[in-house]
Protein backbone atom coordinates (compact mmCIF):
# COMPACT_ATOMS: atom_id res chain seq x y z
CA UNK A 1 0.00 0.00 0.00
CA UNK A 2 1.57 3.22 -0.84
CA UNK A 3 0.56 7.00 0.42
CA UNK A 4 0.19 9.51 -2.35
CA UNK A 5 0.21 12.95 0.31
CA UNK A 6 3.21 11.86 1.79
CA UNK A 7 4.55 15.11 1.88
CA UNK A 8 2.02 16.05 4.97
CA UNK A 9 2.70 13.05 7.42
CA UNK A 10 6.07 12.18 9.27
CA UNK A 11 7.26 9.11 8.46
CA UNK A 12 6.39 7.24 11.70
CA UNK A 13 3.13 8.39 10.75
CA UNK A 14 2.51 6.89 7.31
CA UNK A 15 4.14 3.56 8.44
CA UNK A 16 1.36 3.96 11.83
CA UNK A 17 -1.72 4.53 8.69
CA UNK A 18 -0.31 1.88 6.65
CA UNK A 19 0.13 -0.91 9.25
CA UNK A 20 -3.26 -0.29 10.41
CA UNK A 21 -4.87 -0.25 7.28
CA UNK A 22 -3.14 -3.53 6.78
CA UNK A 23 -4.66 -5.28 9.96
CA UNK A 24 -8.27 -3.70 8.57
CA UNK A 25 -8.04 -5.34 5.29
CA UNK A 26 -7.65 -2.34 2.97
CA UNK A 27 -5.41 -2.93 0.92
CA UNK A 28 -5.60 0.18 -2.36
CA UNK A 29 -3.64 3.31 -2.51
CA UNK A 30 -4.62 5.68 0.04
CA UNK A 31 -4.42 9.52 1.08
CA UNK A 32 -4.64 11.00 4.58
CA UNK A 33 -3.87 14.35 5.60
CA UNK A 34 -3.97 15.26 9.58
CA UNK A 35 -7.45 16.45 11.89
CA UNK A 36 -7.85 19.47 13.01
CA UNK A 37 -10.28 18.73 15.27
CA UNK A 38 -9.56 17.30 18.97
CA UNK A 39 -7.51 18.46 21.79
CA UNK A 40 -7.33 14.82 23.62
CA UNK A 41 -6.33 12.42 21.10
CA UNK A 42 -4.26 12.03 17.24
CA UNK A 43 -6.63 11.92 14.49
CA UNK A 44 -6.35 11.35 10.47
CA UNK A 45 -8.70 12.00 7.59
CA UNK A 46 -7.82 8.55 5.49
CA UNK A 47 -9.44 8.42 1.48
CA UNK A 48 -9.57 4.70 0.08
CA UNK A 49 -10.71 3.47 -3.09
CA UNK A 50 -13.53 1.80 -0.73
CA UNK A 51 -14.40 4.66 1.22
CA UNK A 52 -13.44 7.28 3.68
CA UNK A 53 -12.28 6.99 7.28
CA UNK A 54 -11.40 8.87 10.45
CA UNK A 55 -8.32 7.01 12.18
CA UNK A 56 -8.49 7.63 15.81
CA UNK A 57 -4.82 7.42 17.62
CA UNK A 58 -5.66 7.46 21.22
CA UNK A 59 -3.85 9.56 23.88
CA UNK A 60 -5.56 10.06 26.48
CA UNK A 61 -4.97 6.53 28.01
CA UNK A 62 -4.36 2.80 26.64
CA UNK A 63 -7.51 1.33 28.83
CA UNK A 64 -8.60 -1.24 26.43
CA UNK A 65 -12.15 -1.57 28.92
CA UNK A 66 -13.25 2.33 28.24
CA UNK A 67 -12.54 1.75 24.35
CA UNK A 68 -14.77 -1.61 24.64
CA UNK A 69 -17.39 0.33 26.23
CA UNK A 70 -17.16 3.49 23.90
CA UNK A 71 -17.19 1.29 21.10
CA UNK A 72 -20.03 -0.70 22.28
CA UNK A 73 -22.31 2.46 23.12
CA UNK A 74 -21.92 3.94 19.71
CA UNK A 75 -22.54 0.16 17.81
CA UNK A 76 -25.55 0.14 19.96
CA UNK A 77 -26.99 3.49 19.57
CA UNK A 78 -26.18 3.39 15.56
CA UNK A 79 -28.79 0.51 15.51
CA UNK A 80 -31.58 2.51 17.21
CA UNK A 81 -33.94 5.01 15.59
CA UNK A 82 -31.68 7.81 16.80
CA UNK A 83 -32.38 10.89 14.06
CA UNK A 84 -28.30 11.76 13.98
CA UNK A 85 -25.49 9.82 12.86
CA UNK A 86 -22.95 8.59 15.15
CA UNK A 87 -19.31 7.45 14.63
CA UNK A 88 -19.54 3.92 13.73
CA UNK A 89 -16.02 1.89 14.56
CA UNK A 90 -15.22 -0.25 11.84
CA UNK A 91 -14.80 -4.09 11.94
CA UNK A 92 -11.58 -5.06 11.66
CA UNK A 93 -10.33 -8.30 10.08
CA UNK A 94 -7.94 -8.80 12.45
CA UNK A 95 -8.02 -8.59 16.36
CA UNK A 96 -3.95 -7.19 16.62
CA UNK A 97 -1.14 -8.60 18.52
CA UNK A 98 -2.26 -7.85 21.99
CA UNK A 99 -3.73 -10.10 24.14
CA UNK A 100 -6.78 -10.21 27.17
CA UNK A 101 -4.15 -10.25 30.05
CA UNK A 102 -5.18 -6.78 31.17
CA UNK A 103 -8.99 -7.02 30.86
CA UNK A 104 -10.54 -7.62 34.68
CA UNK A 105 -11.89 -11.43 34.80
CA UNK A 106 -15.26 -11.83 33.94
CA UNK A 107 -15.07 -9.27 31.39
CA UNK A 108 -13.02 -11.27 28.78
CA UNK A 109 -16.08 -12.35 26.17
CA UNK A 110 -17.25 -8.96 25.97
CA UNK A 111 -13.91 -7.62 25.27
CA UNK A 112 -12.93 -10.23 22.62
CA UNK A 113 -16.40 -9.01 20.73
CA UNK A 114 -15.18 -5.52 21.33
CA UNK A 115 -11.65 -5.38 20.23
CA UNK A 116 -12.49 -6.30 16.50
CA UNK A 117 -13.08 -2.52 16.62
CA UNK A 118 -9.86 -1.46 17.42
CA UNK A 119 -6.07 -1.95 17.05
CA UNK A 120 -3.49 -2.43 19.55
CA UNK A 121 -0.30 -2.00 17.91
CA UNK A 122 3.23 -1.29 19.46
CA UNK A 123 5.86 1.26 18.46
CA UNK A 124 8.87 -1.22 16.98
CA UNK A 125 10.94 2.21 17.73
CA UNK A 126 9.84 3.17 21.21
CA UNK A 127 7.80 0.10 22.51
CA UNK A 128 5.01 2.27 23.22
CA UNK A 129 1.49 1.02 23.13
CA UNK A 130 -0.74 2.95 20.60
CA UNK A 131 -4.80 2.08 19.87
CA UNK A 132 -6.31 3.32 17.05
CA UNK A 133 -9.40 2.99 15.47
CA UNK A 134 -11.19 3.41 12.13
CA UNK A 135 -14.30 5.15 12.21
CA UNK A 136 -16.34 6.06 9.40
CA UNK A 137 -16.37 9.62 7.72
CA UNK A 138 -19.57 11.72 8.48
CA UNK A 139 -19.70 14.74 6.24
CA UNK A 140 -20.52 17.87 8.24
CA UNK A 141 -18.94 20.84 9.87
CA UNK A 142 -18.49 21.94 13.18
CA UNK A 143 -20.95 24.67 13.51
CA UNK A 144 -19.87 28.82 13.71
CA UNK A 145 -22.50 30.54 16.60
CA UNK A 146 -23.17 33.58 14.89
CA UNK A 147 -26.58 34.28 16.03
CA UNK A 148 -27.82 33.48 19.53
CA UNK A 149 -31.08 31.49 18.28
CA UNK A 150 -28.84 28.78 16.33
CA UNK A 151 -27.93 27.52 20.11
CA UNK A 152 -31.79 26.38 19.91
CA UNK A 153 -31.06 23.44 17.50
CA UNK A 154 -27.85 22.62 19.81
CA UNK A 155 -30.09 22.33 22.79
CA UNK A 156 -32.58 19.95 20.64
CA UNK A 157 -29.60 17.56 19.42
CA UNK A 158 -28.36 17.31 22.79
CA UNK A 159 -31.48 16.59 24.16
CA UNK A 160 -32.39 13.93 21.53
CA UNK A 161 -29.35 12.37 21.80
CA UNK A 162 -30.45 12.46 26.12
CA UNK A 163 -33.70 10.48 25.13
CA UNK A 164 -32.13 7.99 23.20
CA UNK A 165 -28.87 6.89 25.41
CA UNK A 166 -31.62 6.88 28.29
CA UNK A 167 -33.46 4.25 26.73
CA UNK A 168 -29.82 2.50 25.74
CA UNK A 169 -28.82 -1.31 27.38
CA UNK A 170 -25.71 -1.89 27.25
CA UNK A 171 -23.70 -5.38 28.41
CA UNK A 172 -20.33 -3.43 29.26
CA UNK A 173 -20.42 -1.79 32.39
CA UNK A 174 -18.99 2.19 32.40
CA UNK A 175 -15.53 2.84 33.46
CA UNK A 176 -15.70 6.68 34.12
CA UNK A 177 -17.30 7.56 36.76
CA UNK A 178 -20.07 10.48 37.09
CA UNK A 179 -18.97 14.26 36.91
CA UNK A 180 -19.32 14.57 40.25
CA UNK A 181 -17.21 12.39 41.43
CA UNK A 182 -14.34 14.06 40.70
CA UNK A 183 -12.02 12.67 43.76
CA UNK A 184 -12.18 8.76 41.88
CA UNK A 185 -11.34 10.62 37.88
CA UNK A 186 -7.65 12.09 37.95
CA UNK A 187 -5.02 9.94 40.38
CA UNK A 188 -2.45 12.57 39.39
CA UNK A 189 -4.81 15.53 40.25
CA UNK A 190 -7.35 14.38 43.29
CA UNK A 191 -8.86 17.66 44.97
CA UNK A 192 -5.98 17.54 47.67
CA UNK A 193 -3.50 17.90 45.25
CA UNK A 194 -5.13 20.45 43.18
CA UNK A 195 -5.31 22.63 46.56
CA UNK A 196 -1.84 22.00 46.61
CA UNK A 197 -0.91 23.33 43.81
CA UNK A 198 -3.08 26.13 44.27
CA UNK A 199 -1.42 27.18 47.98
CA UNK A 200 1.75 26.50 45.57
CA UNK A 201 1.86 26.77 42.58
CA UNK A 202 4.75 25.08 40.19
CA UNK A 203 6.85 27.10 37.51
CA UNK A 204 5.28 25.64 35.24
CA UNK A 205 2.27 27.08 36.09
CA UNK A 206 3.81 30.70 37.19
CA UNK A 207 1.63 32.32 34.38
CA UNK A 208 -1.61 31.79 36.31
CA UNK A 209 -0.47 32.15 40.16
CA UNK A 210 -2.63 34.51 40.79
CA UNK A 211 -5.94 32.92 39.54
CA UNK A 212 -4.39 29.37 41.13
CA UNK A 213 -4.29 31.61 44.60
CA UNK A 214 -7.69 32.96 44.26
CA UNK A 215 -9.35 29.37 43.82
CA UNK A 216 -7.56 28.28 46.52
CA UNK A 217 -10.10 29.56 48.27
CA UNK A 218 -13.06 29.22 45.77
CA UNK A 219 -12.67 25.43 45.23
CA UNK A 220 -13.30 23.88 48.63
CA UNK A 221 -16.83 25.69 48.63
CA UNK A 222 -17.27 23.54 45.12
CA UNK A 223 -16.39 20.50 46.15
CA UNK A 224 -19.11 20.66 49.11
CA UNK A 225 -21.49 21.98 46.50
CA UNK A 226 -21.40 18.28 44.77
CA UNK A 227 -22.47 16.25 48.28
CA UNK A 228 -25.92 15.26 47.22
CA UNK A 229 -25.44 14.94 43.86
CA UNK A 230 -26.21 11.01 43.52
CA UNK A 231 -29.92 11.54 44.47
CA UNK A 232 -30.87 12.92 41.15
CA UNK A 233 -32.08 11.03 38.17
CA UNK A 234 -28.84 9.08 36.51
CA UNK A 235 -28.87 7.60 32.87
CA UNK A 236 -25.81 7.10 30.14
CA UNK A 237 -24.75 10.54 28.75
CA UNK A 238 -22.19 11.78 26.42
CA UNK A 239 -20.83 14.37 28.81
CA UNK A 240 -19.03 16.45 25.93
CA UNK A 241 -22.02 17.85 23.48
CA UNK A 242 -20.85 20.95 21.89
CA UNK A 243 -19.56 23.11 18.76
CA UNK A 244 -16.45 21.04 18.17
CA UNK A 245 -18.13 17.22 18.53
CA UNK A 246 -21.14 18.53 16.39
CA UNK A 247 -21.89 18.62 12.83
CA UNK A 248 -24.07 20.46 10.82
CA UNK A 249 -25.58 20.11 7.25
CA UNK A 250 -25.42 22.47 4.57
CA UNK A 251 -29.39 23.51 5.79
CA UNK A 252 -27.97 24.53 9.24
CA UNK A 253 -29.21 21.34 10.78
CA UNK A 254 -27.21 19.07 13.35
CA UNK A 255 -26.70 16.04 11.20
CA UNK A 256 -24.17 14.36 13.76
CA UNK A 257 -22.92 13.78 17.29
CA UNK A 258 -18.95 12.40 17.71
CA UNK A 259 -16.33 11.68 20.08
CA UNK A 260 -18.47 9.52 23.16
CA UNK A 261 -14.77 8.83 24.38
CA UNK A 262 -15.82 10.09 27.50
CA UNK A 263 -19.54 8.48 27.73
CA UNK A 264 -20.40 7.04 31.22
CA UNK A 265 -23.04 6.95 33.64
CA UNK A 266 -23.83 9.97 35.28
CA UNK A 267 -26.54 12.78 35.88
CA UNK A 268 -28.72 13.18 33.44
CA UNK A 269 -29.09 16.79 33.25
CA UNK A 270 -24.96 17.16 32.81
CA UNK A 271 -25.85 16.36 28.95
CA UNK A 272 -27.39 20.04 29.79
CA UNK A 273 -24.93 22.01 31.95
CA UNK A 274 -21.99 20.93 29.99
CA UNK A 275 -22.59 23.02 26.67
CA UNK A 276 -24.32 25.96 29.30
CA UNK A 277 -20.65 25.47 30.82
CA UNK A 278 -18.89 26.28 27.33
CA UNK A 279 -20.50 29.01 26.36
CA UNK A 280 -19.50 31.04 29.56
CA UNK A 281 -16.51 32.02 27.84
CA UNK A 282 -17.29 32.42 24.14
CA UNK A 283 -16.66 36.01 22.94
CA UNK A 284 -19.55 37.41 22.78
CA UNK A 285 -21.76 40.29 24.83
CA UNK A 286 -23.71 39.90 27.96
CA UNK A 287 -27.03 39.61 26.14
CA UNK A 288 -25.75 37.42 23.24
CA UNK A 289 -24.29 35.05 25.73
CA UNK A 290 -28.02 35.35 27.92
CA UNK A 291 -30.27 34.91 24.41
CA UNK A 292 -27.93 31.90 23.91
CA UNK A 293 -28.55 30.40 27.23
CA UNK A 294 -32.21 30.75 26.50
CA UNK A 295 -32.29 29.11 23.94
CA UNK A 296 -30.26 26.49 24.49
CA UNK A 297 -32.19 25.25 27.48
CA UNK A 298 -35.44 26.04 25.69
CA UNK A 299 -34.02 23.20 22.80
CA UNK A 300 -33.39 20.47 25.35
CA UNK A 301 -36.30 21.06 27.43
CA UNK A 302 -38.30 20.15 24.45
CA UNK A 303 -37.14 16.78 24.52
CA UNK A 304 -36.44 16.47 28.31
CA UNK A 305 -38.54 16.88 30.62
CA UNK A 306 -36.13 17.97 33.78
CA UNK A 307 -37.00 18.17 37.46
CA UNK A 308 -36.80 21.24 39.28
CA UNK A 309 -33.88 19.31 41.72
CA UNK A 310 -31.66 19.18 38.44
CA UNK A 311 -32.45 22.67 37.34
CA UNK A 312 -31.26 23.67 40.78
CA UNK A 313 -28.44 21.96 40.16
CA UNK A 314 -27.34 23.40 37.53
CA UNK A 315 -25.12 26.63 38.40
CA UNK A 316 -22.92 24.04 40.67
CA UNK A 317 -22.64 21.88 37.60
CA UNK A 318 -21.79 23.97 35.09
CA UNK A 319 -18.45 25.49 36.97
CA UNK A 320 -18.07 21.32 37.82
CA UNK A 321 -17.46 20.63 33.99
CA UNK A 322 -14.59 23.78 34.20
CA UNK A 323 -12.98 22.28 37.38
CA UNK A 324 -12.67 18.88 35.69
CA UNK A 325 -11.80 19.81 32.20
CA UNK A 326 -8.96 21.89 34.37
CA UNK A 327 -7.60 18.72 36.35
CA UNK A 328 -7.84 16.60 32.80
CA UNK A 329 -5.69 18.96 31.48
CA UNK A 330 -3.51 19.24 34.91
CA UNK A 331 -3.01 15.51 34.38
CA UNK A 332 -2.32 15.51 30.77
CA UNK A 333 0.67 18.32 31.64
CA UNK A 334 1.80 15.90 34.51
CA UNK A 335 1.89 12.90 32.14
CA UNK A 336 3.90 14.75 29.54
CA UNK A 337 1.21 14.85 26.81
CA UNK A 338 0.50 18.51 26.56
CA UNK A 339 2.10 22.21 27.27
CA UNK A 340 1.47 23.51 30.48
CA UNK A 341 -0.18 26.62 28.44
CA UNK A 342 -2.97 24.38 27.67
CA UNK A 343 -3.52 23.67 31.75
CA UNK A 344 -3.08 27.47 32.35
CA UNK A 345 -5.51 28.52 29.45
CA UNK A 346 -8.15 26.00 31.36
CA UNK A 347 -7.14 27.40 34.83
CA UNK A 348 -7.93 31.05 33.58
CA UNK A 349 -11.55 30.00 31.87
CA UNK A 350 -12.40 28.50 35.48
CA UNK A 351 -11.83 31.23 37.86
CA UNK A 352 -13.78 33.38 34.89
CA UNK A 353 -16.72 31.25 35.21
CA UNK A 354 -16.40 31.21 38.75
CA UNK A 355 -15.94 34.91 39.03
CA UNK A 356 -19.30 35.15 36.15
CA UNK A 357 -21.53 32.44 38.32
CA UNK A 358 -20.89 34.91 41.84
CA UNK A 359 -22.08 37.94 39.90
CA UNK A 360 -25.07 35.92 37.34
CA UNK A 361 -26.33 32.93 39.80
CA UNK A 362 -29.66 34.38 40.60
CA UNK A 363 -30.37 35.63 37.31
CA UNK A 364 -29.56 32.42 35.86
CA UNK A 365 -31.42 30.49 38.26
CA UNK A 366 -34.43 32.66 37.00
CA UNK A 367 -33.92 31.54 33.49
CA UNK A 368 -33.74 28.01 34.22
CA UNK A 369 -37.11 28.18 35.93
CA UNK A 370 -38.90 29.92 33.13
Amino acid sequence: MSNKQQHSLLPSEQQLISNVLDLYGFTSKWQAERSKGGMNNTTFVLHTSEAHFIMRQYETHNDQMKIAFEHGLLIALSDTAFELDVPKPVISLSNGSETTDQVPTGNQEMYKENKKTYQVIRDHNTGAIKIVTLFRYLEGVNPVWDSPGQLLQLGRAAGQLSSALARLELALEPVYPPYYRIDEAYPLCTPVHLLELCASPPQMLAACSGELEQLRHELPGLFEALRGMEQLPHQLVHGDVNASNVLFDREGNPSAILDFEFATWDLRVMELAVPMSDMLTMDKSEDWMWQAQASLIRGFREKVGLAGEELKAIPQLILLRSLDVVMHFISRMMEGTDEPGVAVQQIVKLKQRIDWMRQHEDRLRQLLME
